[in-house]
């Protein structure tokens, strides 16, 4: 079965998947695959949608001092 191609799917979606590899990379999961910061950074900032509470934007400081902290 054919899935959506993560480019097409909603902006909740893509913005979870940035969440959920996010966490893999800082748990340094094998699952991570070749996920990297930026990465991470680019498909939440693509996906950003409504944020009238400002937490997306809030996820994007936190991958963004992770990266920085990251050996």
């Amino acid at each position: 079965m054919a899935g959506t191609p993560l480019h097409k799917a909603s902006d909740n979606l893509r913005f979870s998947a940035a969440v959920a590899g996010f966490g893999m990379l800082l748990r340094k999961s094998k699952h991570a695959g070749n996920s990297n910061y930026q990465g991470i950074l680019e498909l939440a900032k693509g996906a950003k949608g409504s944020d009238k509470e400002g937490y997306r934007a809030e996820f994007f400081e936190l991958v963004k001092m992770a990266q920085q902290l990251a050996p």
